[in-house]
């Protein structure tokens, strides 16, 4: 029985597998053993992707909408249909939105479809806030967008910091090299208001209040700043800003910061000095299904600027990304703040080089987000989406408001339900392409087993839609889509399909100087220049208290870690992932708040009572759940029911899914 190489198609981690390939099926999957992340392992979900492979919930022809049902045609006639339909919009007026578990021949495609035929700017990702935020940071600090580290060497690390999130539910992997590398010597810290289970496996966990994780780290700065604990000739030589920010850091009182933390100064002076020590030190911190804010990333890339750790060949920042493909879509310009290649779309250089390179005239208006068009574009009249996470649902009374909806899907769901018109796409064994992990390593993913005859790649769907729109475009295959991007996209430029043949994996940037990729890609830079990023106000420390502590006394988190994955359109086709989560709503069928023994015991709560969650707009009622992980004065709910979202969190405040940062003021009242 034939056994293919391949990549793990859901988080972020890439883990290599082999899947055993049966009569033209995938019936099983294991580890990959050589691969040099995943080293022979695979997690519970990865064990179980050929469960999704196998779901005879296929969309295997293109369907048109007519009144309540749909109607089977051709290409043919799907594409002229699309054609004639899109014609009628301008770019202002469309809005698309790719997939983060798309290839990066796929992406690149959608977003040139949307930029160069539909002259549209509205182009984003599903679960990308925290990276797009991050590659912001990073870029304006160093210059340099994404991963400054290398997993690979990660074993050797010395020092290791986690800062929000749960690694150990959303990358296992990954956090199976944090917990090696501590237990071969590596000091873990993880840094989160909730005990999770990574912070279970750390030496030190520090548990800041709900909103107060930027605080502690900026405290960090201003400890390494007091003991003197800085690399004085690294800032002075090749940093621009730093005597500024030393100024900002002598404002901030390093007691009141611990008050207002929660965590004792002694320990964050300790810690800072323990992080000035050590000589290979990595920082993790999530950017995809939920992410820090703008506040506490730059705090953090400060910590790692003012000891000079990031220039040094061993260790680094790593924004870690949730979806498979994340990464490889943002570095495909699938977003309205850049181009392919990280290049800003708010300067005029940047489109001039895109129009030389497509040969067509761009329109240079900022776009917008898919989210931020529907909830706040009248004029939004069309909608282009490759696959779907639950996300989208959410909107479906706004999306079921527009003139025009296409879907580029391989299975049926909720989203599909609300097309125009539907195109049936491959599945990412069933064609060529490339996958991006977050450590910047690009993959090739080879043909498995042949799709339904019916079945085309999405390549192939859009340049045939691009040429009824009369922009022709002659690709014949993905790779001939990587040779294109190798000579757009200069942190891959050195990439063909041939050398991604031969290895498991590159990592960008790959070009003349770095033929073979990049490990860590800051060091022996000598004339790069760096920034601190940083803009504290009064305002960001009164808004640590709600001022509505008398009526609403607890701050309510919400999470996705623990059980985004069982509410996401992949998820929900592998079975034993499946049967946790009925496993779980049957202890909780309409989900739960978690609550500290201190305040449980002083409300009078039991496990499982049920209580009503009320914040000044909305309520929600739920069964108590009796947590050692939670501060007091802290709510919690990883929200795992999609009512639940809807219904209450989403409806409340969208801010609640963009960063750990934010909290809702709330009461907690008993229910007999």
């Amino acid at each position: 029985m034939p056994y293919h190489r391949g990549i793990c198609n859901f988080c972020g981690t890439g883990c290599g597998h082999l899947l055993q390939v049966e009569n033209n099926r995938v019936r099983g999957v294991y580890p990959l053993p050589g691969h040099p992340l995943s080293r022979g392992r695979l997690c519970v979900r990865g064990w179980h992707i050929h469960e999704l492979l196998q779901t005879e919930e296929r969309i295997t022809r293109p369907l048109i909408r007519e009144g309540d049902r749909y109607r089977a045609v051709s290409y043919d006639e799907a594409i002229d249909f699309a054609a004639r339909r899109l014609k009628n919009f301008s770019g202002h007026e469309v809005a698309f939105l790719g997939s983060p578990r798309a290839s990066n021949e796929e992406n690149y495609l959608f977003g040139k479809f949307a930029r160069a035929v539909m002259k549209s700017n509205n182009l984003s990702l599903s679960s990308d806030a925290g990276l797009e935020e991050s590659a912001r940071i990073l870029l304006e600090g160093c210059g340099w967008p994404a991963m400054t580290a290398s997993l690979s060497e990660l074993r050797q690390a010395d020092f290791i910091m986690v800062v929000g999130g749960d690694l150990t539910k959303q990358n296992p992997i990954i956090a199976s090299e944090i917990h090696f590398a501590s237990r071969s010597g590596a000091f873990l810290v993880t840094i989160s208001p909730r005990r999770t289970q990574m912070a279970r496996l750390s030496q030190k966990h520090l548990r800041p209040n709900p909103g107060t994780t930027w605080l502690l780290l900026e405290a960090l700065a201003r400890a390494l700043q007091t003991e003197g604990l800085v690399n004085g000739n690294h800032l002075g030589e090749r940093v621009e800003n730093a005597s500024q920010y030393f100024e900002y850091l002598e404002s901030l009182d390093l007691k009141q910061a611990s008050e207002l933390t929660g965590v004792d100064e002694k320990e964050i002076v300790g810690l800072a000095r323990k992080f000035y020590e050590s000589e290979s030190a990595y920082a993790f911190y999530p950017v995809g299904i939920q992410s820090l804010d703008r506040r506490s990333m730059s705090a953090l890339f400060n910590l790692f600027l003012m000891t000079g750790k990031l220039v040094r060949p061993a260790g680094g920042l790593c924004p870690v990304t949730g979806i498979s493909n994340l990464l490889g879509s943002l570095d495909m310009g699938v977003s309205p703040a850049f181009l392919p290649g990280y290049l800003p779309t708010d300067r005029g250089d940047s489109w001039k080089r895109f129009e030389e390179l497509w040969q067509v005239r761009l329109d240079r208006w900022p776009g917008k987000s898919v989210g931020a068009c529907l909830q706040e574009d009248q004029s939004l009249r069309a909608l282009l989406v490759v696959d779907h996470d639950e996300e989208i649902i959410r909107q479906a009374s706004r999306i079921k408001e527009l003139d025009f909806v296409v879907y580029f899907g391989a299975y049926r769901n909720a989203f599909a339900g609300l097309a125009s018109v539907i195109f049936p796409r491959l599945n990412y064994v069933e064609g060529d392409g490339t996958y991006t992990n977050s450590e910047r390593r690009v993959q090739l993913s080879q043909k498995k087993v042949e799709p339904p005859s019916e079945i085309r790649p999405l390549w192939e769907i859009l340049s045939e839609l691009a040429g009824a729109l009369g922009h022709p475009w002659a690709y014949k295959s993905a790779e001939e889509v990587m040779a294109e991007i190798s000579r757009t996209v200069p942190q891959y430029s050195g990439l063909s399909y041939d050398k991604l043949r031969a290895s498991l994996g590159i990592k960008w940037p790959v070009d003349e100087q770095n033929p073979g990729g990049t490990e860590f890609p800051l060091a022996g830079e000598p004339g790069r220049r760096f920034k601190f990023i940083f803009g504290r106000t009064r305002e960001q420390l009164k808004g640590l208290s709600s001022g509505f502590e008398d009526r609403f006394p607890f701050k309510l988190v919400v999470g996705r870690s623990n059980y985004f994955w069982h509410q996401n359109s992949v998820m929900k086709r592998t079975f034993i992932p499946k049967r946790e989560y009925n496993a779980l709503l049957l202890l909780y069928p309409k989900g739960f708040v978690e609550i500290s023994a201190d305040d449980a015991r002083a409300l009078g709560l039991r496990e499982k009572q049920p209580v009503r969650i009320v914040s000044e707009a909305a309520e929600i009622s739920l069964a108590v759940r009796i947590s050692p992980d939670i501060l007091p004065g802290m709510l919690y709910i990883p929200y795992f029911i999609e009512e639940m979202v809807s219904g209450f969190l989403h409806r409340q405040v969208s801010e609640l899914e963009k960063n750990e940062e934010f909290f809702l003021p709330v009461r907690l009242e008993k229910l007999e």
